[in-house]
């Protein structure tokens, strides 16, 4: 096993910025579960950083000290592993019985969690907008607990995407003027739109949706968190939907 280089510590340093992973394609994940399922789903490993020895057939290692692994974190306490790992090229928009939309999602622990959700509940597809936050960002990578590595992102103008759904889509998004969520019938397939954390959807994107839903709340709270709210829309959709 070799010793991380300078050149490699500065390279893992610099991933924490959107614009020098666009450059390279590569992001990085930490701690054990994270890396060996990176391993599991087949992601190309470049190479795995640690403190101890590790070992995985065919993949390099290259071995640092604490205080190097410290440097190169995301985390305040540095877990003691992380692997360098190849962005994988965008697919495309597969046939699902539930595609999620996220609009303009900005902070990373929610986009993190609205993906381990997803996942959770059986959703394949999610279709991010341009301006939402970056999910190879480190924060967010973490936040969806390996889900990352199961489902089919997709980067797109949603707007276009809905323009050229069959019209017989159910295009479904929480808001408050909407139909009691408990009472109403979802059916499949069917697109299911969140948006921004404090403007909420687009009004562009607002005037293409066809069915409006209201997450009913007995408390005195206005609204709920984004990524609870998705979890409580696809826990009915899936209970639907079986």
């Amino acid at each position: 096993m070799a010793s991380l280089t300078k050149k490699e510590e500065k390279l893992i340093v610099s991933l924490q910025q959107k614009k020098f992973r666009k450059t390279v394609g590569l992001f990085f994940v930490e701690g054990d579960k994270m890396v060996r399922e990176a391993i599991l789903y087949n992601f190309t490993v470049k190479f795995v950083v640690s403190v101890a020895d590790f070992e995985s057939d065919g993949i390099e290692v290259r071995l640092c000290d604490e205080r190097a692994m410290q440097r190169i974190s995301a985390f305040k306490t540095a877990p003691g592993i992380l692997a360098v790992i190849e962005i994988p090229k965008q697919g495309t928009v597969t046939d699902s019985p539930i595609t999620l939309m996220v609009e303009k999602v900005q902070d990373p622990g929610n986009l993190g969690t609205i993906i381990r959700t997803a996942d959770a509940f059986g959703v394949k597809t999610m279709i991010c907008s341009f301006d939402c936050v970056d999910h190879f960002s480190p924060k967010v990578v973490q936040a969806t607990m390996g889900s990352i590595f199961r489902i089919n992102i997709v980067v797109q103008d949603l707007f276009k995407y809905v323009e050229e759904l069959s019209k017989s889509t159910p295009i479904y998004a929480a808001h408050l003027s909407g139909e009691n969520l408990y009472e109403a019938t979802i059916t499949a397939p069917c697109v299911l739109v969140v948006g921004n954390e404090s403007q909420g959807m687009s009004n562009e994107l607002t005037a293409k949706v066809t069915e409006k839903l209201k997450i009913p709340m007995s408390g005195d709270a206005e609204s709920f968190n984004v990524s609870i709210a998705t979890a409580i829309m696809l826990g009915e959709f899936r209970r639907q939907l079986g």
